[in-house]
């Protein structure tokens, strides 16, 4: 139980076993500690991903001891932050797994990286062309209030040094979001974002299943 008890500390401190951590590794896939991690979680809310030489802890969207929460995703960048700016952050990030991973062939990924001037121009025409018709089926069947999000957007410049929240400003939150929880590189100067290891891993091993697939394209193709 010890040595599950090492494995668990770690995946939940770092979210993986990467390669660097051979000795634990090892002990993960002994059938023993494999056997008690599948107790623990079902217990805890996650399911592990073996791919590629690492290991990843994935909390379960309902898991209330490891999901993160709208309020987590509210108050990541201000305390001062509403509601419908995490609204809106989130759809960022959902943009932005859609232009990396959102190919249909067997290999979804779709683009190694993005500039940041392409991701609002994305959202732009995704934002500011939908009817009210698409916003009531996306607020309907995916709980996302669009149409206040869509306000929000249109509401704010594409960047202006002398305001706190812009569309660029808005897209390097949800980027800075995404880059603590290792999922992507920002560089260029904040213009360019690559995906890591890890969140290809994540995407194309455990997310991109053929039905969220499906699910991602119905979403974004309407």
């Amino acid at each position: 139980m010890r040595q599950t008890a090492r494995i668990l500390k770690q995946l939940l401190l770092d979210g993986e076993l990467s390669a660097a951590d051979t000795e634990l590794l090892a002990e993960y896939r002994t059938p023993e500690v494999r056997a008690e991690l599948d107790i623990l979680s079902e217990e805890l809310g996650f399911s592990l991903l073996d791919m590629r030489g690492r290991v990843y802890l994935i909390p379960q969207i309902d898991s209330e001891l490891l999901s993160m929460s709208m309020r987590d995703v509210r108050i990541s960048e201000s305390t001062g932050d509403r509601m419908i700016d995490a609204f809106l952050r989130v759809y960022v990030i959902m943009t932005i797994l859609w232009m990396l991973y959102g190919g249909k062939n067997n290999n979804p990924k779709r683009a190694v990286f993005l500039q940041v001037k392409d991701i609002v121009a994305m959202l732009d025409e995704r934002l500011s062309n939908s009817t009210a018709r698409e916003a009531e089926i996306l607020e309907t069947d995916y709980e996302i209030n669009f149409t206040q999000i869509s306000s929000l957007w249109s509401a704010m410049p594409v960047e202006d040094d002398q305001r706190r929240k812009t569309r660029v400003g808005s897209i390097l939150s949800a980027c800075r979001l995404m880059e603590r929880e290792k999922l992507i590189m920002i560089l260029d100067e904040k213009r360019e974002i690559r995906p890591t290891d890890r969140l290809d891993d994540l995407m194309i091993g455990y997310y991109l299943d053929m039905q969220r697939i499906e699910e991602i394209h119905m979403l974004f193709q309407r």
